[in-house]
Protein backbone atom coordinates (compact mmCIF):
# COMPACT_ATOMS: atom_id res chain seq x y z
CA UNK A 1 0.00 0.00 0.00
CA UNK A 2 1.05 3.09 -0.91
CA UNK A 3 1.45 5.74 2.48
CA UNK A 4 1.98 9.87 1.15
CA UNK A 5 1.27 12.23 4.05
CA UNK A 6 -1.30 14.19 2.53
CA UNK A 7 -2.39 16.58 5.32
CA UNK A 8 -6.09 17.48 5.26
CA UNK A 9 -6.89 15.43 2.40
CA UNK A 10 -8.79 12.21 2.45
CA UNK A 11 -6.29 9.48 3.51
CA UNK A 12 -5.78 5.92 5.41
CA UNK A 13 -4.34 5.68 8.17
CA UNK A 14 -2.90 2.65 9.80
CA UNK A 15 -4.20 2.00 13.31
CA UNK A 16 -2.61 -0.50 15.52
CA UNK A 17 -3.79 -3.46 13.25
CA UNK A 18 -6.25 -2.08 10.83
CA UNK A 19 -7.10 0.93 9.35
CA UNK A 20 -9.19 4.24 9.62
CA UNK A 21 -10.27 6.62 6.54
CA UNK A 22 -9.82 10.13 7.51
CA UNK A 23 -11.86 12.35 5.72
CA UNK A 24 -11.94 16.49 6.76
CA UNK A 25 -9.48 15.43 9.51
CA UNK A 26 -11.99 13.04 11.34
CA UNK A 27 -12.55 8.96 11.02
CA UNK A 28 -14.77 8.37 8.56
CA UNK A 29 -16.71 5.10 7.96
CA UNK A 30 -18.19 5.30 4.43
CA UNK A 31 -22.20 4.19 5.12
CA UNK A 32 -23.52 4.20 1.24
CA UNK A 33 -25.32 3.66 -1.41
CA UNK A 34 -24.14 2.59 -5.19
CA UNK A 35 -26.70 3.91 -7.51
CA UNK A 36 -27.27 1.79 -10.68
CA UNK A 37 -25.01 1.82 -13.68
CA UNK A 38 -26.63 4.61 -15.95
CA UNK A 39 -28.10 6.69 -13.15
CA UNK A 40 -25.29 8.87 -13.16
CA UNK A 41 -25.50 9.63 -17.08
CA UNK A 42 -28.28 11.97 -16.46
CA UNK A 43 -27.84 15.15 -14.13
CA UNK A 44 -31.97 15.09 -14.83
CA UNK A 45 -32.47 11.81 -13.59
CA UNK A 46 -30.00 11.87 -10.61
CA UNK A 47 -32.14 14.67 -9.36
CA UNK A 48 -35.55 13.61 -9.99
CA UNK A 49 -34.60 10.09 -8.80
CA UNK A 50 -31.57 9.55 -6.81
CA UNK A 51 -30.51 12.17 -4.38
CA UNK A 52 -33.34 12.52 -2.33
CA UNK A 53 -33.30 8.61 -2.07
CA UNK A 54 -29.48 8.24 -0.43
CA UNK A 55 -30.67 10.87 2.14
CA UNK A 56 -33.73 8.84 3.15
CA UNK A 57 -31.54 5.84 3.41
CA UNK A 58 -29.52 7.80 5.92
CA UNK A 59 -26.27 7.24 3.37
CA UNK A 60 -23.29 9.60 4.49
CA UNK A 61 -21.75 8.73 0.50
CA UNK A 62 -22.88 8.04 -2.76
CA UNK A 63 -21.20 5.84 -4.87
CA UNK A 64 -21.67 6.92 -8.19
CA UNK A 65 -20.05 5.95 -11.99
CA UNK A 66 -18.03 8.38 -14.31
CA UNK A 67 -17.95 6.66 -18.07
CA UNK A 68 -15.17 7.29 -20.17
CA UNK A 69 -17.48 7.66 -22.91
CA UNK A 70 -19.02 10.34 -21.48
CA UNK A 71 -16.57 12.75 -20.28
CA UNK A 72 -13.98 12.45 -23.61
CA UNK A 73 -15.91 12.01 -26.18
CA UNK A 74 -13.52 12.79 -29.27
CA UNK A 75 -9.55 12.07 -28.37
CA UNK A 76 -7.88 14.97 -26.47
CA UNK A 77 -11.80 16.66 -26.16
CA UNK A 78 -12.89 16.95 -22.83
CA UNK A 79 -16.35 17.94 -20.64
CA UNK A 80 -16.42 17.77 -17.38
CA UNK A 81 -19.85 19.14 -17.06
CA UNK A 82 -21.31 15.53 -15.88
CA UNK A 83 -18.61 15.56 -13.23
CA UNK A 84 -19.36 18.82 -11.66
CA UNK A 85 -23.15 18.49 -11.88
CA UNK A 86 -22.68 15.49 -9.69
CA UNK A 87 -20.59 16.85 -7.37
CA UNK A 88 -22.32 19.99 -6.66
CA UNK A 89 -25.36 17.74 -6.40
CA UNK A 90 -24.05 15.47 -3.51
CA UNK A 91 -22.56 18.52 -1.68
CA UNK A 92 -26.16 20.12 -1.69
CA UNK A 93 -27.44 17.24 0.05
CA UNK A 94 -24.62 16.84 2.52
CA UNK A 95 -23.09 13.50 0.88
CA UNK A 96 -19.63 12.71 0.16
CA UNK A 97 -18.62 11.14 -3.44
CA UNK A 98 -16.92 7.78 -4.18
CA UNK A 99 -16.39 8.31 -7.96
CA UNK A 100 -16.30 4.73 -9.87
CA UNK A 101 -13.99 5.14 -13.00
CA UNK A 102 -15.97 3.10 -15.95
CA UNK A 103 -12.68 3.31 -18.03
CA UNK A 104 -11.38 0.55 -20.15
CA UNK A 105 -13.17 -2.54 -18.42
CA UNK A 106 -16.81 -2.49 -16.42
CA UNK A 107 -17.09 -6.01 -15.64
CA UNK A 108 -14.57 -7.77 -17.50
CA UNK A 109 -15.77 -5.94 -20.84
CA UNK A 110 -14.98 -2.49 -22.94
CA UNK A 111 -18.50 -1.02 -22.85
CA UNK A 112 -17.69 2.24 -21.38
CA UNK A 113 -14.63 3.09 -23.72
CA UNK A 114 -15.27 6.56 -26.20
CA UNK A 115 -16.37 5.35 -29.71
CA UNK A 116 -12.94 6.29 -30.95
CA UNK A 117 -11.80 3.86 -29.08
CA UNK A 118 -14.65 0.67 -30.02
CA UNK A 119 -13.68 0.97 -33.59
CA UNK A 120 -10.18 1.29 -34.10
CA UNK A 121 -9.71 -2.30 -33.39
CA UNK A 122 -5.50 -2.14 -34.43
CA UNK A 123 -4.46 0.67 -32.34
CA UNK A 124 -6.71 -0.66 -29.05
CA UNK A 125 -6.58 -4.69 -29.84
CA UNK A 126 -9.31 -7.17 -28.49
CA UNK A 127 -8.66 -10.11 -26.27
CA UNK A 128 -8.51 -13.43 -28.69
CA UNK A 129 -9.59 -16.66 -26.71
CA UNK A 130 -8.07 -19.83 -27.30
CA UNK A 131 -10.00 -20.93 -29.77
CA UNK A 132 -9.54 -17.67 -31.74
CA UNK A 133 -12.55 -15.73 -31.05
CA UNK A 134 -12.31 -12.40 -30.37
CA UNK A 135 -14.00 -10.85 -27.05
CA UNK A 136 -15.38 -7.45 -26.93
CA UNK A 137 -12.33 -7.05 -24.21
CA UNK A 138 -9.33 -4.76 -24.56
CA UNK A 139 -6.64 -6.46 -24.39
CA UNK A 140 -4.26 -5.07 -21.20
CA UNK A 141 -1.00 -5.74 -23.29
CA UNK A 142 -1.96 -2.83 -25.30
CA UNK A 143 0.53 -0.14 -24.55
CA UNK A 144 -2.33 2.07 -26.43
CA UNK A 145 -4.82 1.54 -24.14
CA UNK A 146 -2.90 1.73 -21.59
CA UNK A 147 -2.01 5.44 -22.44
CA UNK A 148 -5.68 6.43 -23.51
CA UNK A 149 -6.99 4.77 -20.31
CA UNK A 150 -3.87 7.11 -18.11
CA UNK A 151 -4.22 10.43 -19.95
CA UNK A 152 -8.50 10.52 -19.68
CA UNK A 153 -7.79 9.05 -15.72
CA UNK A 154 -5.46 11.85 -14.95
CA UNK A 155 -7.58 14.84 -16.68
CA UNK A 156 -10.50 13.46 -14.37
CA UNK A 157 -8.33 13.58 -11.43
CA UNK A 158 -7.10 16.86 -12.65
CA UNK A 159 -10.60 18.32 -12.73
CA UNK A 160 -11.72 16.94 -9.26
CA UNK A 161 -8.62 18.82 -7.87
CA UNK A 162 -9.33 22.06 -9.54
CA UNK A 163 -13.12 22.52 -8.04
CA UNK A 164 -13.03 19.74 -4.76
CA UNK A 165 -9.90 19.73 -3.19
CA UNK A 166 -11.42 22.52 -0.66
CA UNK A 167 -14.67 20.72 0.05
CA UNK A 168 -13.28 17.60 -0.90
CA UNK A 169 -16.73 15.66 -1.67
CA UNK A 170 -14.91 12.99 -3.47
CA UNK A 171 -13.31 11.02 -0.91
CA UNK A 172 -11.90 7.92 -2.83
CA UNK A 173 -11.53 6.21 -6.11
CA UNK A 174 -12.55 2.51 -7.75
CA UNK A 175 -10.13 2.67 -10.71
CA UNK A 176 -12.18 0.16 -13.10
CA UNK A 177 -14.93 -1.87 -11.88
CA UNK A 178 -14.36 -5.37 -11.41
CA UNK A 179 -12.30 -6.33 -14.25
CA UNK A 180 -10.52 -9.69 -15.55
CA UNK A 181 -11.09 -11.44 -18.74
CA UNK A 182 -14.84 -13.81 -19.08
CA UNK A 183 -14.88 -16.10 -21.76
CA UNK A 184 -11.28 -17.04 -21.67
CA UNK A 185 -8.48 -17.56 -19.02
CA UNK A 186 -5.56 -15.15 -20.56
CA UNK A 187 -5.30 -13.39 -24.07
CA UNK A 188 -4.29 -15.94 -26.40
CA UNK A 189 -3.26 -13.01 -29.42
CA UNK A 190 0.13 -13.54 -30.90
CA UNK A 191 1.49 -10.48 -28.72
CA UNK A 192 0.11 -11.85 -25.48
CA UNK A 193 1.80 -15.58 -26.48
CA UNK A 194 5.00 -14.23 -26.93
CA UNK A 195 4.64 -12.53 -22.86
CA UNK A 196 3.72 -15.85 -22.19
CA UNK A 197 6.52 -17.41 -23.09
CA UNK A 198 8.83 -15.14 -21.51
CA UNK A 199 10.25 -15.64 -18.00
CA UNK A 200 8.03 -14.46 -15.10
CA UNK A 201 9.05 -10.61 -14.28
CA UNK A 202 12.06 -10.95 -11.62
CA UNK A 203 10.17 -8.22 -9.40
CA UNK A 204 7.08 -10.52 -9.24
CA UNK A 205 9.19 -13.72 -7.85
CA UNK A 206 11.01 -11.31 -5.75
CA UNK A 207 7.91 -10.07 -3.97
CA UNK A 208 6.91 -14.28 -3.36
CA UNK A 209 9.88 -14.62 -2.28
CA UNK A 210 9.61 -11.77 0.97
CA UNK A 211 6.24 -13.07 2.01
CA UNK A 212 6.78 -16.56 1.16
CA UNK A 213 5.17 -17.16 4.83
CA UNK A 214 2.08 -15.03 4.09
CA UNK A 215 0.76 -16.16 0.97
CA UNK A 216 -2.71 -17.64 0.71
CA UNK A 217 -2.94 -21.27 0.37
CA UNK A 218 -4.20 -20.98 -4.01
CA UNK A 219 -0.23 -19.83 -4.28
CA UNK A 220 1.24 -21.94 -1.57
CA UNK A 221 0.01 -24.63 -3.97
CA UNK A 222 1.30 -23.28 -7.08
CA UNK A 223 4.10 -21.93 -6.73
CA UNK A 224 6.78 -23.73 -7.02
CA UNK A 225 8.91 -21.74 -4.76
CA UNK A 226 12.22 -23.54 -5.21
CA UNK A 227 12.58 -22.91 -9.05
CA UNK A 228 15.26 -20.62 -10.26
CA UNK A 229 14.77 -17.13 -10.84
CA UNK A 230 14.65 -17.59 -15.15
CA UNK A 231 11.40 -19.72 -15.78
CA UNK A 232 8.37 -19.09 -17.59
CA UNK A 233 5.13 -18.83 -15.92
CA UNK A 234 4.22 -22.40 -16.45
CA UNK A 235 7.16 -23.77 -14.84
CA UNK A 236 6.58 -21.67 -11.91
CA UNK A 237 3.25 -21.88 -11.47
CA UNK A 238 1.64 -25.36 -13.37
CA UNK A 239 -2.02 -25.53 -14.39
CA UNK A 240 -2.55 -21.79 -12.74
CA UNK A 241 -0.09 -19.70 -14.77
CA UNK A 242 -2.45 -18.69 -17.05
CA UNK A 243 -4.58 -17.16 -14.28
CA UNK A 244 -1.94 -15.83 -12.52
CA UNK A 245 0.10 -14.23 -15.69
CA UNK A 246 -3.43 -12.59 -16.43
CA UNK A 247 -3.34 -11.24 -12.67
CA UNK A 248 0.00 -9.91 -12.94
CA UNK A 249 -0.24 -8.24 -16.64
CA UNK A 250 -3.95 -6.72 -14.96
CA UNK A 251 -2.56 -5.75 -11.86
CA UNK A 252 0.74 -3.77 -13.54
CA UNK A 253 -1.79 -1.58 -16.07
CA UNK A 254 -4.43 -0.52 -13.37
CA UNK A 255 -1.41 0.55 -11.07
CA UNK A 256 -0.39 2.73 -13.96
CA UNK A 257 -3.45 4.23 -14.30
CA UNK A 258 -4.24 5.01 -10.51
CA UNK A 259 -0.31 6.34 -10.31
CA UNK A 260 -1.70 8.42 -13.11
CA UNK A 261 -4.46 10.13 -11.48
CA UNK A 262 -2.72 10.00 -7.79
CA UNK A 263 0.16 12.20 -9.57
CA UNK A 264 -2.24 14.90 -10.78
CA UNK A 265 -5.27 14.61 -7.04
CA UNK A 266 -3.56 11.99 -4.37
CA UNK A 267 -7.16 10.06 -3.00
CA UNK A 268 -7.17 6.42 -1.38
CA UNK A 269 -8.23 4.41 -4.29
CA UNK A 270 -9.16 1.34 -4.90
CA UNK A 271 -10.47 -1.44 -7.14
CA UNK A 272 -13.00 -4.05 -6.76
CA UNK A 273 -13.69 -7.63 -7.37
CA UNK A 274 -16.11 -10.04 -9.21
CA UNK A 275 -15.56 -13.04 -6.74
CA UNK A 276 -15.11 -16.30 -8.06
CA UNK A 277 -18.32 -17.74 -6.43
CA UNK A 278 -17.33 -21.69 -6.48
CA UNK A 279 -14.71 -24.14 -5.95
CA UNK A 280 -15.10 -25.90 -9.15
CA UNK A 281 -15.24 -22.51 -11.62
CA UNK A 282 -12.54 -22.72 -14.29
CA UNK A 283 -11.20 -19.41 -15.42
CA UNK A 284 -13.36 -17.54 -17.83
CA UNK A 285 -16.75 -18.40 -15.79
CA UNK A 286 -15.30 -15.53 -13.60
CA UNK A 287 -13.04 -12.74 -14.71
CA UNK A 288 -9.79 -13.83 -14.76
CA UNK A 289 -7.16 -11.54 -13.77
CA UNK A 290 -9.07 -9.85 -11.34
CA UNK A 291 -8.07 -9.43 -7.60
CA UNK A 292 -10.28 -12.57 -6.61
CA UNK A 293 -9.44 -15.01 -3.69
CA UNK A 294 -7.07 -16.52 -5.17
CA UNK A 295 -4.60 -14.04 -6.98
CA UNK A 296 -4.72 -11.16 -4.17
CA UNK A 297 -1.31 -11.12 -3.32
CA UNK A 298 -0.37 -10.70 -7.39
CA UNK A 299 -2.27 -7.89 -7.31
CA UNK A 300 -0.57 -6.92 -3.69
CA UNK A 301 3.02 -7.47 -5.69
CA UNK A 302 1.64 -5.54 -9.25
CA UNK A 303 -0.32 -3.03 -7.82
CA UNK A 304 1.68 -0.47 -4.94
CA UNK A 305 -0.55 2.49 -6.34
CA UNK A 306 -3.84 0.52 -5.31
CA UNK A 307 -4.32 1.40 -1.65
CA UNK A 308 -7.45 -1.62 -1.40
CA UNK A 309 -8.36 -4.53 -3.10
CA UNK A 310 -12.36 -4.52 -2.17
CA UNK A 311 -14.76 -7.38 -2.32
CA UNK A 312 -18.17 -6.81 -4.31
CA UNK A 313 -19.89 -9.25 -1.63
CA UNK A 314 -23.44 -10.69 -3.01
CA UNK A 315 -22.57 -14.28 -1.84
CA UNK A 316 -23.81 -15.90 0.89
CA UNK A 317 -20.55 -16.38 2.51
CA UNK A 318 -20.33 -12.87 3.82
CA UNK A 319 -18.24 -13.36 6.79
CA UNK A 320 -15.63 -15.40 4.89
CA UNK A 321 -15.21 -13.27 2.02
CA UNK A 322 -14.92 -10.68 4.66
CA UNK A 323 -12.27 -12.68 6.80
CA UNK A 324 -10.17 -13.07 3.34
CA UNK A 325 -10.09 -9.48 2.27
CA UNK A 326 -9.32 -8.42 5.78
CA UNK A 327 -5.33 -8.79 5.92
CA UNK A 328 -3.11 -6.71 7.43
CA UNK A 329 -2.03 -4.96 3.99
CA UNK A 330 -5.50 -4.50 2.61
CA UNK A 331 -8.60 -2.73 4.46
CA UNK A 332 -12.33 -3.74 4.17
CA UNK A 333 -14.11 -1.90 1.80
CA UNK A 334 -17.54 -3.23 0.47
CA UNK A 335 -17.94 -1.04 -2.82
CA UNK A 336 -21.19 -3.54 -3.70
CA UNK A 337 -22.98 -6.03 -1.68
CA UNK A 338 -26.53 -7.16 -1.64
CA UNK A 339 -29.95 -5.20 -0.62
CA UNK A 340 -31.82 -7.88 0.67
CA UNK A 341 -33.01 -9.14 4.39
CA UNK A 342 -29.51 -9.90 5.71
CA UNK A 343 -27.77 -6.23 4.78
CA UNK A 344 -28.33 -4.67 7.65
CA UNK A 345 -26.89 -6.97 10.25
CA UNK A 346 -24.02 -7.42 7.48
CA UNK A 347 -23.25 -3.79 7.77
CA UNK A 348 -22.90 -4.48 11.75
CA UNK A 349 -20.95 -7.09 11.52
CA UNK A 350 -18.42 -5.87 8.74
CA UNK A 351 -17.84 -2.35 11.13
CA UNK A 352 -17.34 -4.68 14.05
CA UNK A 353 -15.49 -7.51 13.45
CA UNK A 354 -13.31 -6.18 10.43
CA UNK A 355 -13.41 -1.99 10.72
CA UNK A 356 -14.54 -1.67 7.41
CA UNK A 357 -14.03 1.58 5.89
CA UNK A 358 -17.43 1.34 3.78
CA UNK A 359 -20.43 -0.48 3.10
CA UNK A 360 -22.66 -0.16 -0.23
CA UNK A 361 -25.72 -1.70 -1.17
CA UNK A 362 -26.25 -1.58 -4.81
CA UNK A 363 -29.23 0.58 -6.56
CA UNK A 364 -29.74 2.08 -3.67
CA UNK A 365 -32.09 4.18 -5.41
CA UNK A 366 -34.51 1.21 -6.33
CA UNK A 367 -34.62 -0.46 -2.62
CA UNK A 368 -37.63 -1.76 -1.74
CA UNK A 369 -39.49 -0.01 -4.85
CA UNK A 370 -40.34 -3.41 -6.15
CA UNK A 371 -37.38 -2.82 -9.03
CA UNK A 372 -35.18 -6.20 -8.76
CA UNK A 373 -31.98 -4.99 -10.97
CA UNK A 374 -31.36 -8.35 -12.05
CA UNK A 375 -35.01 -9.27 -14.02
CA UNK A 376 -34.98 -5.31 -15.42
CA UNK A 377 -31.53 -5.61 -17.32
CA UNK A 378 -29.24 -3.79 -14.57
CA UNK A 379 -26.98 -6.67 -13.60
CA UNK A 380 -25.49 -9.79 -15.78
CA UNK A 381 -26.64 -13.09 -15.45
CA UNK A 382 -24.81 -15.86 -13.34
CA UNK A 383 -23.14 -12.81 -11.42
CA UNK A 384 -25.22 -12.70 -8.35
CA UNK A 385 -26.09 -15.19 -5.91
CA UNK A 386 -28.82 -13.47 -4.21
CA UNK A 387 -30.56 -10.05 -5.20
CA UNK A 388 -33.76 -9.25 -3.77
CA UNK A 389 -36.53 -6.49 -2.95
CA UNK A 390 -38.10 -7.25 0.28
CA UNK A 391 -39.08 -4.33 1.90
CA UNK A 392 -35.39 -3.89 4.34
CA UNK A 393 -35.08 -0.21 3.74
CA UNK A 394 -36.27 1.32 6.91
CA UNK A 395 -34.25 -1.08 8.73
CA UNK A 396 -31.05 -0.06 6.70
CA UNK A 397 -31.96 3.11 7.66
CA UNK A 398 -32.11 3.23 10.86
CA UNK A 399 -29.26 1.31 11.00
CA UNK A 400 -26.92 3.49 9.77
CA UNK A 401 -28.29 6.43 11.27
CA UNK A 402 -27.30 4.66 14.21
CA UNK A 403 -24.05 3.71 13.02
CA UNK A 404 -23.51 7.36 11.62
CA UNK A 405 -23.64 9.27 15.33
CA UNK A 406 -21.92 6.22 16.64
CA UNK A 407 -18.90 6.44 14.21
CA UNK A 408 -16.89 8.80 16.30
CA UNK A 409 -17.05 6.12 19.41
CA UNK A 410 -16.63 2.81 16.59
CA UNK A 411 -13.74 4.60 14.94
CA UNK A 412 -11.60 4.70 18.57
CA UNK A 413 -11.84 0.81 18.70
CA UNK A 414 -10.22 0.33 15.38
CA UNK A 415 -7.10 -1.74 15.56
CA UNK A 416 -7.33 -2.00 19.52
CA UNK A 417 -8.77 -5.72 19.31
CA UNK A 418 -11.31 -4.38 21.56
CA UNK A 419 -14.51 -4.47 19.86
CA UNK A 420 -16.42 -7.45 17.71
CA UNK A 421 -19.19 -7.90 15.23
CA UNK A 422 -22.60 -10.47 15.59
CA UNK A 423 -23.72 -12.19 12.69
CA UNK A 424 -26.64 -14.41 12.24
CA UNK A 425 -25.20 -17.01 10.48
CA UNK A 426 -24.41 -20.15 10.01
CA UNK A 427 -20.45 -19.71 9.97
CA UNK A 428 -20.13 -17.27 12.82
CA UNK A 429 -20.21 -18.85 16.76
CA UNK A 430 -23.02 -18.66 19.39
CA UNK A 431 -20.18 -17.15 21.88
CA UNK A 432 -17.63 -15.05 21.61
CA UNK A 433 -15.26 -13.45 24.55
CA UNK A 434 -13.94 -9.73 24.77
CA UNK A 435 -12.83 -8.13 27.62
CA UNK A 436 -13.18 -10.25 31.15
CA UNK A 437 -16.69 -12.27 29.93
CA UNK A 438 -17.78 -14.31 27.61
CA UNK A 439 -20.54 -13.71 25.72
CA UNK A 440 -23.45 -16.42 24.51
CA UNK A 441 -26.13 -15.05 21.99
CA UNK A 442 -29.56 -15.48 21.47
CA UNK A 443 -30.67 -14.68 18.36
CA UNK A 444 -34.62 -13.55 18.21
CA UNK A 445 -35.54 -15.15 14.66
CA UNK A 446 -34.80 -18.16 13.03
CA UNK A 447 -32.30 -18.29 10.54
CA UNK A 448 -33.55 -18.00 7.14
CA UNK A 449 -37.14 -17.02 8.52
CA UNK A 450 -38.46 -14.23 6.32
CA UNK A 451 -37.54 -12.14 9.46
CA UNK A 452 -34.39 -9.76 9.03
CA UNK A 453 -31.22 -11.98 10.41
CA UNK A 454 -29.61 -10.41 13.68
CA UNK A 455 -26.40 -8.22 13.64
CA UNK A 456 -24.71 -5.84 15.44
CA UNK A 457 -21.29 -5.15 17.46
CA UNK A 458 -19.81 -5.51 21.11
CA UNK A 459 -17.32 -2.68 22.23
CA UNK A 460 -15.51 -3.37 25.89
CA UNK A 461 -14.69 -0.22 27.16
CA UNK A 462 -12.84 -2.04 29.91
CA UNK A 463 -12.85 -5.28 31.02
CA UNK A 464 -16.02 -4.89 32.93
CA UNK A 465 -17.84 -2.17 30.62
CA UNK A 466 -19.58 -2.92 27.18
CA UNK A 467 -21.29 -0.82 24.55
CA UNK A 468 -23.45 -3.15 22.65
CA UNK A 469 -25.85 -1.95 19.21
CA UNK A 470 -27.86 -3.89 16.70
CA UNK A 471 -30.91 -5.67 16.44
CA UNK A 472 -32.25 -8.70 16.90
CA UNK A 473 -30.31 -10.59 19.40
CA UNK A 474 -29.74 -11.00 23.42
CA UNK A 475 -26.35 -11.31 25.35
CA UNK A 476 -25.69 -13.84 28.39
CA UNK A 477 -22.88 -13.02 30.13
CA UNK A 478 -20.03 -15.63 32.06
CA UNK A 479 -17.36 -14.45 33.88
CA UNK A 480 -13.80 -15.74 32.65
CA UNK A 481 -13.04 -15.95 36.63
CA UNK A 482 -12.93 -19.22 37.57
CA UNK A 483 -15.57 -20.06 40.65
CA UNK A 484 -17.24 -16.61 39.66
CA UNK A 485 -20.36 -15.52 38.21
CA UNK A 486 -21.38 -11.93 36.53
CA UNK A 487 -23.63 -9.86 37.42
CA UNK A 488 -24.88 -6.84 36.23
CA UNK A 489 -24.07 -3.12 37.97
CA UNK A 490 -26.34 -1.37 35.67
CA UNK A 491 -27.78 -1.63 31.67
CA UNK A 492 -29.00 1.56 29.77
CA UNK A 493 -30.53 2.14 27.28
CA UNK A 494 -29.89 5.65 25.19
CA UNK A 495 -28.39 6.80 21.85
CA UNK A 496 -25.49 8.55 20.36
CA UNK A 497 -25.55 12.29 18.42
CA UNK A 498 -22.54 13.03 17.02
CA UNK A 499 -20.75 10.60 19.32
CA UNK A 500 -22.16 11.91 22.63
CA UNK A 501 -24.21 9.73 24.43
CA UNK A 502 -27.53 10.61 25.13
CA UNK A 503 -29.05 8.49 27.83
CA UNK A 504 -32.78 7.05 28.47
CA UNK A 505 -33.99 4.37 30.68
CA UNK A 506 -32.34 2.53 33.55
CA UNK A 507 -33.31 -0.57 32.96
CA UNK A 508 -33.80 -2.76 35.69
CA UNK A 509 -36.61 -5.36 37.96
CA UNK A 510 -38.53 -7.37 34.54
CA UNK A 511 -36.04 -5.59 31.89
CA UNK A 512 -33.02 -6.68 34.01
CA UNK A 513 -31.83 -8.10 30.58
CA UNK A 514 -29.63 -7.32 27.45
CA UNK A 515 -31.99 -7.69 24.66
CA UNK A 516 -31.68 -6.12 21.22
CA UNK A 517 -35.40 -5.66 19.55
CA UNK A 518 -36.21 -5.82 15.73
CA UNK A 519 -35.04 -2.27 15.53
CA UNK A 520 -31.39 -0.86 16.08
CA UNK A 521 -30.68 0.39 19.88
CA UNK A 522 -27.93 1.03 21.94
CA UNK A 523 -27.26 -0.29 25.85
CA UNK A 524 -24.73 0.60 27.83
CA UNK A 525 -23.62 -2.68 30.02
CA UNK A 526 -21.67 -2.43 33.46
CA UNK A 527 -21.09 -6.06 35.36
CA UNK A 528 -19.40 -7.59 37.98
CA UNK A 529 -17.86 -10.77 39.18
CA UNK A 530 -18.54 -12.72 42.56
Amino acid sequence: MTHINNNGMPRLDKCGDAYRLIVNERPFISLAGEVHNSSSSSLEYMNKNVWERLVYFNCNTAVIPVSWELIEPLEGTFDFTLVQGLIEGARKHNLKLVFIWFGMWKNSHSTYVPAWVKRDTLRFPRVQSANGKKLPIVSCHSEEALQADSKAFAELMRFIRQIDSTEQTVIMIQVENEVGFLGTARDCSPQADKLFEENVPAELIQYLKDHAEHLNAFLKKHWDSQGTDLLGWTQLFGSAAEEIFTAWHMSRFIDQVAAAGKAEYHLPMFVNVWLKQYEEQDPGQYPTGGPNQNVIDIWKAGGPHIDIIAPDIYLNEFAQVCEIYDRPDNPLFIPETRRDSVTAANVFYAIGEHQALGYTPFGIETMDNGVDPWSAGFLPPNHFMVMESTGVGPLLSKSYELLHHMTPVITQYYGTRQMRGILQDTAYPSAVRLGGYRFQLRFKNRLNSESAPAGGLIIAVSDHDYIIAGHGFSVEFTSMEPGKSAEFISIDEGWYEDGNWVPGRRLNGDEYRVSLGSEPQVLKVSLYSH
